[in-house]
């Protein structure tokens, strides 16, 4: 006969049971969420990474060659290689030398500097691609590390379907993907600042040293990425001073006073490991740290004041001084690059700041937090990348040097709210149905979600700068009022004058001649120059030249006019064209 107590053992059983499997399934799916997110981020970035090159990678490639030099012969002094200053993109950059050509090291002209990239390619003609192509797997990984960490703190703040829903969807935007395939420094800014940022919130929340440490450490490496990297330093102050009031913990004058000295220490000390990472991974830092930040903050004034060197278009207009006044640029920009999945995850966010219970709730193993808390902690942290994205790119609306990409590190964090959105978008419309349902229905509605995305990535595939909003009309329309061209198409113009005979002895004058087309040019190149009047010399070279190869953005701004009436009455012999738009033309000169 079964008495009470074992009865009671027995129920006491079941539910260790059934408790220990919940934390084995949740363990199971959270696994998998990461392993999802892993692939996601490494497959679009990872794949055609010597297909074409970006007009700036040549000149970071060669930074990198001289910061590896520099290294080697322990000349830390020229580390400084730009005030920007580009420190990690320089240290991948690296990567690509040690895997590809060690020797460079050791390669030099005159005094005592490195050759050039010019000079390595009559060497080997696929030599600076392939260095290249090493640098960019190099910055690929780092770009999958940081978002893998950004989305384990993002799972302790949202919850892992929430989390995972807005690192798919940063994950599969097309701008992203480009800036984060490339040896540049926007697409790595933007995901360092987005974990330092999250690192900090769940330091706020939970006090967890690892949080500080890697929020800290990451605010370092994203001011050693850019300058504009700082402009974490007064978000983490304020959101540091902001907590006690806002968690209310300390009750009465004394007790506030307590909460906001603790908070200054923290901050004290957050600044201090950032400081120590920024000094430890520049060698120029070792040597001249006054000098070398004196640099860094003047030119980045210089950059702020300035405009591009060259005519810039936007928006119909031509700014022929390359400074955009335009407080309007960045939110042009921004509905351009962004896509409709995200756009609807954006409108869907007042669902989450006016609702007064998650319909969510936290799935933090071990969680004691109560329901409402969890709202307001959600809020709370939704506010802060609002914060971010809208503070970051208003302080890039300043300077009059303008370009899309400076405005990466916005576009990531809203990508991220928008991924929470729909996920609380979707759980408000299954409100009513049976468990089941619930759960099928969240999960056909957010994979087709996911899936969009990527469908209108894999659609600029290899290039991924081609992307334009399609509810704006998309590549056609853009041309009408973004600048167009990042280098896209000259790798296939190169290809076809390959493709010719004696390809070695033609004679080949191009835009974007250094790296955009002469990586995979076998002709003898030369650069279509845009900076000033042509001269006689000029056009001695263009006279001599068997082809000409002219970019989209040239006719957009008429640069150089002189050489575009020559060739108006010509029909090109060969023309690129990328998503409905003629990126490139190839003339005929002789």
């Amino acid at each position: 006969m079964t008495t009470p107590i074992d009865q009671q053992s027995r129920w006491k059983t079941f539910f260790m049971k059934y408790s220990h499997n919940q934390r084995s399934l949740r363990l199971l799916l959270e696994i998998a969420a990461a392993f999802v997110l892993i692939l996601a981020l490494a497959l679009p970035r990872l794949l055609a990474l010597d297909h074409f090159v970006t007009t700036d990678e040549r000149l970071w490639l060669e930074r990198s060659g001289r910061f590896y030099y520099a290294l080697a012969h322990r000349d830390f002094a020229a580390t400084f290689q730009r005030s920007h200053p580009g420190v990690t993109v320089m240290w991948a950059g690296l990567t690509g030398y040690t895997r590809v050509y060690p020797e460079y090291r050791e390669s030099y002209q005159d005094q005592d500097r490195p050759i050039g990239l010019g000079t390595l390619s009559k060497r080997d003609f696929n030599l600076p691609l392939r260095i290249l192509a090493a640098g960019r797997r190099t910055m690929v990984l780092l770009h999958v590390l940081v978002l893998g960490l950004s989305f384990l703190f993002a799972r302790r703040l949202f919850g892992t379907l929430p989390a995972l829903a807005g690192f798919l969807l940063i994950a599969f935007d097309p701008f992203h993907i480009a800036l984060s395939k490339v040896l540049h420094l926007d697409g790595l800014l933007a995901n360092l600042m987005l974990l330092s940022l999250l690192a900090f919130l769940v330091y706020l929340e939970e006090r967890k040293r690892t949080a500080f440490l890697v929020s800290a450490a990451a605010a370092g490496l994203a001011g050693l990425t850019k300058s504009t990297g700082l402009f974490l330093v007064p978000l983490i102050v304020l959101l540091g001073l902001l907590t006690p009031l806002y968690s209310r913990s300390d009750r009465g004058e004394a007790g506030w006073r307590k909460s906001v000295s603790r908070s200054v220490r923290e901050l004290a000390a957050w600044g201090g490991i950032a400081a120590l990472v920024f000094f430890l991974l520049w060698p120029a830092m070792w040597v001249d740290p006054v000098g070398s930040l004196v640099r860094i903050f003047t030119d980045a004034v210089g950059y702020a004041q300035g405009g591009h060197e060259s005519p810039v278009f936007f928006n119909g207009k031509i700014y022929p001084g390359g400074e955009i006044p335009d407080l309007n640029f960045y939110p042009i920009n921004f509905l351009w690059r962004t896509t409709p999945v995200t756009l609807l995850g954006l409108l869907a966010v007042p669902i989450l700041l006016l609702r007064r219970k998650p319909v969510f709730p936290q799935d933090r193993p071990g969680s004691q937090v109560n329901v409402l808390h969890n709202v307001d902690r959600q809020k709370w942290a939704i506010a802060a990348l609002l914060l971010f994205a809208l503070g970051f790119s208003a302080l890039m609306t300043l300077g009059l040097k303008k370009f899309d990409r400076y405005m990466m590190p916005s576009i990531v964090p809203l990508d991220l709210v928008a991924g929470i959105g729909l996920v609380w978008l979707v759980a408000w419309a299954r409100q009513g149905l049976h468990t089941r349902w619930r759960i099928i229905l969240t999960g056909v509605v957010l994979l087709g979600f996911v899936a969009m995305q990527a469908t209108l990535a894999w659609k600029a595939f290899p290039y991924f700068f081609n992307y334009y909003n399609p509810l704006l009309g998309g590549s056609r329309q853009a041309l009408t009022v973004m600048q167009i061209g990042w280098g896209e198409g000259l790798d296939q113009a190169a290809r076809y004058i390959n493709d010719k005979p004696n390809a070695d002895q033609i004679r080949v004058m191009a835009w974007y001649a250094g790296g955009p087309f002469s990586y995979f040019s076998k002709s003898r190149v030369s650069a279509l120059d845009v900076d000033h009047p042509w001269s006689a010399a000029d056009w001695d070279e263009f006279n001599k030249s068997d082809y000409v190869v002219v970019y989209i953005h040239e006719w957009q701004r008429d640069l150089p006019t002189e050489v575009l009436d020559r060739l108006r009455g010509m029909t090109p012999e060969y023309s690129v064209w990328v998503d409905g738009l003629e990126y490139v033309r190839v003339y005929k000169i002789r």
